[in-house]
Parts: C-alpha cells; structure tokens; sequence
C-alpha cells in the first residue's frame, strides 16, 4: 500500500485491491493525463481547491465514482446530471461507512466553522455555490485524512476505534484549518505513525497560508514527539 502527494489536499492512495483519490485539486506540475486511473474519489467538501469541479473530467477520463457528505453529493447530481449518472455518486455522512471493493471507508467527523473572510476568498475564486459544509474526513485501512478541520476533542474520542499509521493532515493555519500545533496534537492523540502535511501550499498566488512544514518538523523536534513527520514532494510517495 502506499500514498502519493499531488499538491494541497489531494493524494492517490493505492490498496490492495483499489486505487483512490481524495480531494483532487490536481495543477501543475501534476500531470493529470499521466495519473493512473481512480475507481474511487474521496471529496472532503465542495470548495474549489478540493477538486469537485474536476468531476466531469475524472468521470469522462476514469468512469469512476464520487463519494462525499449528502449536501455535497446532492449538488453535484444535480449539477452533473447530463454527464455524470446519478449512481456514480454516494452520500457519506459523518459516522456512516461503506465498502468498495472490500475496503471498508468512514467518514469522520471535522470541526470547521469558516469565516467571513474564508466564505469571501472561496466566492471570489470559485463563484460556485457547491456546499463547503459539512466537512468529511475519512479513514480507510489504516489511513486518515482529516479533510479541512481544526483540532477537536471529537475527532480523537471518535478515531479510537479504529488503528492508524499514517494521518495527512492540514497546517497551514489559515481560514480555519489546523496549524502545527493542532496537528501534532491531533496525530499524538491519535497514536500514528506518520504524519504527513497538506494544505499549506498557496491556493493561487493571492490565497497563502500561515505555516509551512518547516514549522511543523522544528515543533515536532522541540517537542520530542513520537510521531514521523513526513513532508513529501509534490509526485512524492510514501509506501506503508
């Protein structure tokens, strides 16, 4: 098994027996047309740098399917009826799994209340109405990806059923999502192995982020965590 880095949220996870991608907000220098086929793509929630406007073309180019919260998925039936069948899409609330392929897949709850500047950043850009909440995360064979959240106490209390080793998890610190500090916390409290940063490069060039992983490895060491810290490279991958 392994995951491979593609930028911002977006990560292809390969599994035994499927290949899935979780919010694919896929630019340069990711070349879209040399990914290897997803049969599964994981959306967080609908804001634009979490890839729901790449739907039609992953659909066209993969004949995949989309899984996200209910409000999400209800959207983009309707705004993809005429080029996506309604039953490529299946709704995921908090707490509720399913399993594709004999990979069993949760969503997990998140805890982001987005500000006013957020709302304005996400409506100058995407000048969409897809739902930016709920907020999934999600946990698959051992693999957690927290979607955009800030720490809760939730999130561990919910996460102790269920055995991880590598959580991908946000830092950069800005429009209510975790910084370092969360981070770390969240990975320690969850026991992890690895974890491995996300969302802290800038969206566009306008749009950038608090912290860096530099931050988050120099918190890690003064603080003698147990836990790996692994920045990947865009196109990078971490075999488990």
């Amino acid at each position: 098994m392994s995951l491979t880095y593609l930028g911002h949220s977006a990560f292809k996870f390969e599994l035994a027996n499927l290949r899935l991608y979780t919010d694919p907000y896929i630019q340069d220098p990711v070349d879209f047309r040399r990914l290897e086929p997803g049969e599964l793509i994981l959306l967080s929630h609908g804001h634009f740098d979490h890839g729901v406007f790449a739907s039609a073309k992953l659909w066209h180019e993969w004949q995949c399917q989309f899984v996200g919260p209910k409000k999400l998925i209800d959207w983009m039936t309707r705004k993809y009826r005429r080029v996506i069948p309604a039953d490529a899409f299946i709704p995921l609330d908090h707490g509720e799994s399913l399993v594709f392929k004999d990979t069993k897949i949760t969503a997990i709850p998140t805890h982001r209340p987005l500000t006013r500047l957020g709302k304005t950043v996400h409506a100058v850009f995407a000048r969409s109405s897809a739902p930016g909440s709920p907020v999934n995360g999600y946990h698959f064979e051992g693999y957690y990806h927290s979607g955009d959240t800030l720490y809760t106490p939730i999130i561990p209390e919910y996460l102790s059923q269920f055995d991880i080793h590598t959580a991908c998890l946000p830092i950069g610190g800005k429009y209510k999502i975790a910084g370092p500090a969360d981070a770390l916390r969240l990975a320690e409290e969850i026991e992890v192995e690895r974890l491995v940063p996300m969302h802290w490069q800038p969206i566009v060039e306008q749009v950038p982020f608090r912290y860096q992983p530099s931050h988050l490895v120099r918190l890690a060491k003064q603080n003698n965590s147990p836990v790996s810290i692994r920045v990947l490279a865009i196109g990078e991958s971490l075999s488990r």
